[in-house]
């Protein structure tokens, strides 16, 4: 089945637009929504313009697309009280899945499109997602697999600083192990939840400073059906309502954390039977968008898929795409 054509039909009012819209004679609103993209043949974040596509700004350039750098995977903005805003980046690496998690300040990125990097630190086991706790500054780094790319493995990776706000140090503290983590975000009740292989999890956030810790409190678990892989791909806001969107190897699920009786508890429900999909989410325009592989195409996609059109760049590897800003949902 074709995964684009699957997609295209998404529910609601997110039908597909009119041939005008491909052109840009989108709603007007959308023109301020714009969409940013890991971009792994080059090694770039870039920004779009949904109602006048273009080429892309170029938003940050990693240092190399080889070692640590290799494959882009993650890129959050975040607001921060010492650095202003920051881009939280994440690469996969190759070979034995030893890869960089990093924060960029915004405004420190020279004018080609390099530096800003006030964190860094190489990463075990193919990281695929990082998110900033707020008010904390800790960072949390979620990878697929185990140290030298055990497939046994993956989890969350902490990172904290001395003090609240401050910069993380190079060595993650605390490691919880998560089999296939590919996604993580922070949610403003005070929780971190990461998506794995047949589960999304909560934890609460404990501690400060260096003592900043996270702490399992519930879980969501999920299948694709009797025989097929349910590794959880990316989790992400719903920017037009609330609660979230996570992907698997074969859906496209709504998640909402509620808050039932004495305890938090997720509930879910299938938006979409598609597989692979990178990335999905819905803009404040209720434009929605997704990366999902397509014929021929690896585990990326040169194409950004939009409810009011689709956007293909030559040559691209569009790995996850995100709505530009740094709200957390």
């Amino acid at each position: 089945m074709d995964r684009r054509a699957v997609l295209r039909g998404l529910a609601g009012a997110a039908v597909a637009a009119p041939a005008a819209g491909l052109l840009g004679a989108a709603p007007a609103a959308a023109a301020t929504h714009y969409v940013m993209a890991t971009e792994q043949a080059s090694g770039r974040i870039l920004r779009f313009n949904p109602a006048a596509w273009s080429s892309g700004t170029v938003l940050w350039k990693a240092p190399s697309i080889t070692g640590t750098w290799t494959n882009l995977s993650d890129v959050k903005r975040r607001g921060t009280a010492k650095w202003g805003n920051v881009m939280l980046v994440t690469s996969s690496g190759v070979g034995d899945y030893l890869g960089r998690a990093a924060m960029i300040d915004e405004s420190a990125i020279g004018s080609s499109r390099t530096g800003g990097i006030v964190w860094q630190a190489a990463v075990d086991g193919n990281p695929h997602s990082i998110e900033r706790i707020e008010g904390k500054g800790a960072i949390v780094v979620a990878t697929s697999k185990g140290p030298t790319g055990s497939a046994g493995g993956g989890g969350l990776h902490l990172f904290v600083p001395s003090t609240n706000g401050g910069k993380p140090g190079t060595r993650a503290v605390k490691f919880y192990g998560f089999p296939g983590a590919h996604g993580v975000i922070y949610n403003q009740n005070g929780f971190v939840i990461a998506v794995g292989t047949g589960e999304v999890r909560l934890y609460g956030i404990t501690g400060n400073g260096s003592s900043t810790r996270l702490a399992y409190r519930t879980k969501l678990t999920f299948s694709d059906g009797a025989g097929r892989a349910k590794v959880g791909h990316d989790i992400l806001p719903d920017h037009d309502g609330s609660g979230y969107f996570f992907t698997s190897s074969y859906n496209v699920r709504s998640l909402q954390l509620v808050y039932a009786g004495n305890s938090w508890q997720f509930t879910s429900s299938q938006v979409s039977g598609a597989d692979h999909v990178k990335a999905y989410t819905r803009l404040p325009n209720g434009v929605r968008t997704w990366v999902v592989p397509g014929s021929g195409e690896g585990d990326w996609s040169r194409t950004i898929h939009f409810s009011s059109g689709n956007h293909s760049k030559s040559g691209a590897r569009f790995y996850r795409v995100r709505y530009y800003t740094t709200a957390f949902g």
